[in-house]
Protein backbone atom coordinates (compact mmCIF):
# COMPACT_ATOMS: atom_id res chain seq x y z
CA UNK A 1 0.00 0.00 0.00
CA UNK A 2 1.46 3.38 -1.08
CA UNK A 3 2.24 5.94 1.61
CA UNK A 4 0.87 3.75 4.38
CA UNK A 5 1.01 5.60 7.68
CA UNK A 6 2.00 4.09 11.03
CA UNK A 7 2.39 5.13 14.63
CA UNK A 8 5.87 4.23 15.89
CA UNK A 9 5.82 3.22 19.56
CA UNK A 10 8.17 5.48 21.60
CA UNK A 11 8.91 2.56 23.92
CA UNK A 12 9.54 -0.50 21.72
CA UNK A 13 9.59 1.03 18.18
CA UNK A 14 6.72 -1.21 17.05
CA UNK A 15 4.92 0.10 13.96
CA UNK A 16 1.20 0.34 14.73
CA UNK A 17 -1.84 1.26 12.62
CA UNK A 18 -2.63 4.98 13.05
CA UNK A 19 -6.05 4.15 14.53
CA UNK A 20 -4.52 2.56 17.64
CA UNK A 21 -4.18 4.51 20.89
CA UNK A 22 -2.12 1.81 22.59
CA UNK A 23 0.87 -0.12 21.27
CA UNK A 24 -0.13 -3.61 20.15
CA UNK A 25 3.21 -5.01 21.33
CA UNK A 26 3.98 -3.37 24.69
CA UNK A 27 0.80 -1.45 25.58
CA UNK A 28 2.47 1.97 25.66
CA UNK A 29 0.23 5.03 25.20
CA UNK A 30 0.15 6.26 21.58
CA UNK A 31 -2.33 9.12 21.96
CA UNK A 32 0.37 11.75 21.49
CA UNK A 33 2.24 9.93 18.69
CA UNK A 34 1.78 11.39 15.21
CA UNK A 35 1.40 8.94 12.30
CA UNK A 36 4.26 8.96 9.77
CA UNK A 37 4.64 7.45 6.29
CA UNK A 38 5.92 3.88 6.39
CA UNK A 39 8.51 4.59 3.69
CA UNK A 40 9.79 7.72 5.42
CA UNK A 41 9.62 6.35 8.95
CA UNK A 42 13.29 5.44 9.20
CA UNK A 43 14.52 8.83 7.98
CA UNK A 44 11.90 11.16 9.40
CA UNK A 45 11.06 9.69 12.80
CA UNK A 46 13.09 11.69 15.34
CA UNK A 47 12.82 8.89 17.88
CA UNK A 48 14.86 6.53 15.70
CA UNK A 49 17.42 9.22 14.79
CA UNK A 50 18.21 10.59 18.22
CA UNK A 51 19.64 8.81 21.23
CA UNK A 52 17.25 9.11 24.18
CA UNK A 53 18.55 10.89 27.27
CA UNK A 54 16.89 8.37 29.60
CA UNK A 55 14.79 5.25 29.72
CA UNK A 56 11.06 5.27 28.94
CA UNK A 57 9.15 4.65 32.18
CA UNK A 58 5.73 4.90 33.79
CA UNK A 59 5.72 6.84 37.07
CA UNK A 60 2.99 5.74 39.48
CA UNK A 61 0.66 8.60 40.41
CA UNK A 62 0.07 7.04 43.82
CA UNK A 63 3.55 6.29 45.15
CA UNK A 64 5.92 7.76 42.54
CA UNK A 65 7.63 4.46 41.77
CA UNK A 66 9.16 3.87 38.34
CA UNK A 67 7.73 1.07 36.23
CA UNK A 68 8.32 -0.48 32.83
CA UNK A 69 6.40 1.35 30.07
CA UNK A 70 4.20 -1.70 29.39
CA UNK A 71 3.26 -2.16 33.08
CA UNK A 72 -0.44 -2.00 33.94
CA UNK A 73 -0.02 -2.21 37.74
CA UNK A 74 2.62 -0.50 39.88
CA UNK A 75 5.24 -2.98 41.05
CA UNK A 76 5.67 -1.05 44.33
CA UNK A 77 2.09 -0.40 45.50
CA UNK A 78 -0.13 -2.38 43.11
CA UNK A 79 -2.10 0.65 41.86
CA UNK A 80 -3.59 0.59 38.35
CA UNK A 81 -1.27 2.57 36.05
CA UNK A 82 -2.73 1.43 32.73
CA UNK A 83 -3.81 5.02 31.99
CA UNK A 84 -0.44 6.56 32.91
CA UNK A 85 1.43 7.81 29.89
CA UNK A 86 5.06 6.60 29.57
CA UNK A 87 7.62 9.37 29.86
CA UNK A 88 11.36 9.68 29.40
CA UNK A 89 13.31 9.48 32.63
CA UNK A 90 15.49 12.51 33.21
CA UNK A 91 19.07 12.14 34.34
CA UNK A 92 19.65 13.30 37.93
CA UNK A 93 21.75 16.43 38.32
CA UNK A 94 24.80 16.55 40.58
CA UNK A 95 23.05 18.64 43.23
CA UNK A 96 20.00 16.34 43.43
CA UNK A 97 19.80 14.04 46.46
CA UNK A 98 18.90 10.57 45.23
CA UNK A 99 17.30 9.26 48.40
CA UNK A 100 17.64 5.52 48.99
CA UNK A 101 17.20 5.51 52.77
CA UNK A 102 17.09 7.80 55.80
CA UNK A 103 16.66 7.71 59.57
CA UNK A 104 13.76 8.68 61.81
CA UNK A 105 15.16 9.81 65.17
CA UNK A 106 12.69 10.03 68.03
CA UNK A 107 12.62 13.44 69.71
CA UNK A 108 11.95 12.05 73.20
CA UNK A 109 14.79 9.49 73.38
CA UNK A 110 17.63 7.79 71.50
CA UNK A 111 15.38 5.58 69.37
CA UNK A 112 16.34 5.55 65.66
CA UNK A 113 14.62 3.69 62.84
CA UNK A 114 16.10 3.40 59.34
CA UNK A 115 13.60 3.66 56.49
CA UNK A 116 14.94 1.79 53.47
CA UNK A 117 11.93 0.22 51.73
CA UNK A 118 9.87 1.68 48.84
CA UNK A 119 6.78 1.83 51.09
CA UNK A 120 6.69 1.76 54.90
CA UNK A 121 3.48 2.07 56.92
CA UNK A 122 4.08 3.27 60.49
CA UNK A 123 1.62 3.00 63.35
CA UNK A 124 0.68 1.19 66.55
CA UNK A 125 -0.35 -1.91 64.57
CA UNK A 126 2.24 -1.54 61.79
CA UNK A 127 5.96 -0.77 61.61
CA UNK A 128 7.27 0.57 64.97
CA UNK A 129 4.32 -1.03 66.78
CA UNK A 130 6.44 -1.95 69.80
CA UNK A 131 7.85 1.55 70.14
CA UNK A 132 4.46 3.24 69.62
CA UNK A 133 2.23 0.87 71.62
CA UNK A 134 1.56 3.40 74.45
CA UNK A 135 1.24 6.45 72.15
CA UNK A 136 -2.56 6.54 72.06
CA UNK A 137 -2.67 9.60 69.76
CA UNK A 138 -0.98 7.47 67.08
CA UNK A 139 -3.35 5.46 64.89
CA UNK A 140 -2.91 1.80 64.05
CA UNK A 141 -1.75 2.78 60.56
CA UNK A 142 -0.82 6.42 60.89
CA UNK A 143 1.51 7.36 58.02
CA UNK A 144 2.85 5.93 54.79
CA UNK A 145 6.45 6.76 53.91
CA UNK A 146 7.43 6.37 50.26
CA UNK A 147 10.90 6.31 48.75
CA UNK A 148 10.56 6.77 45.00
CA UNK A 149 12.09 8.74 42.16
CA UNK A 150 14.98 9.81 44.39
CA UNK A 151 12.72 11.42 46.99
CA UNK A 152 11.30 10.58 50.42
CA UNK A 153 7.62 11.40 50.88
CA UNK A 154 5.14 11.07 53.72
CA UNK A 155 1.36 10.67 53.50
CA UNK A 156 -1.17 10.83 56.34
CA UNK A 157 -3.33 7.73 56.86
CA UNK A 158 -4.99 8.69 60.15
CA UNK A 159 -8.55 10.03 60.05
CA UNK A 160 -8.61 11.05 63.72
CA UNK A 161 -5.29 12.39 65.01
CA UNK A 162 -3.61 13.56 61.79
CA UNK A 163 0.04 14.04 60.86
CA UNK A 164 2.16 17.17 61.00
CA UNK A 165 5.41 18.12 59.29
CA UNK A 166 7.11 21.03 61.03
CA UNK A 167 3.77 21.72 62.80
CA UNK A 168 1.85 21.97 59.49
CA UNK A 169 -0.96 19.45 59.06
CA UNK A 170 -0.77 17.15 56.04
CA UNK A 171 -4.01 17.27 54.07
CA UNK A 172 -5.64 13.99 53.08
CA UNK A 173 -4.35 12.62 49.80
CA UNK A 174 -1.29 14.90 49.79
CA UNK A 175 2.25 13.51 49.77
CA UNK A 176 4.81 15.83 51.36
CA UNK A 177 8.46 15.66 50.27
CA UNK A 178 10.69 15.26 53.32
CA UNK A 179 13.82 17.31 53.84
CA UNK A 180 16.76 16.91 56.19
CA UNK A 181 15.82 18.08 59.68
CA UNK A 182 12.04 17.97 59.19
CA UNK A 183 10.02 17.03 62.26
CA UNK A 184 7.15 14.60 61.76
CA UNK A 185 4.44 14.63 64.41
CA UNK A 186 2.17 11.60 64.64
CA UNK A 187 -1.01 12.77 66.33
CA UNK A 188 0.42 15.99 67.67
CA UNK A 189 2.34 19.21 67.13
CA UNK A 190 3.95 21.90 69.24
CA UNK A 191 1.38 23.71 71.36
CA UNK A 192 2.78 26.54 73.50
CA UNK A 193 6.25 25.10 72.83
CA UNK A 194 5.19 21.75 74.30
CA UNK A 195 4.65 18.33 72.73
CA UNK A 196 1.82 15.99 73.67
CA UNK A 197 3.05 12.94 75.56
CA UNK A 198 0.59 10.61 73.84
CA UNK A 199 1.79 11.65 70.38
CA UNK A 200 5.09 10.66 68.72
CA UNK A 201 7.67 12.93 67.11
CA UNK A 202 10.53 12.05 64.77
CA UNK A 203 13.32 14.05 63.10
CA UNK A 204 14.35 13.21 59.52
CA UNK A 205 18.10 12.60 59.38
CA UNK A 206 20.69 11.19 57.03
CA UNK A 207 18.90 11.38 53.67
CA UNK A 208 21.13 9.25 51.48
Amino acid sequence: MDNMKVKVCPSCQEKNPPSLFECAKCGADLTGVMPVDMEQEVDSNPITKEEPEGAIIKVCDSCGAKNAPQARKCEACGEDISDVRPTQESEPTEDTINVQSFDLRAVEDDFIYTVDKPITVIGRKATLSEYLHDKTYVSREHIKIIIADGKALVENLSKTNYTFVNDSQIEDGVQVVLQEGDEIGLGGKLINDARQKKAAYFIVEGLR
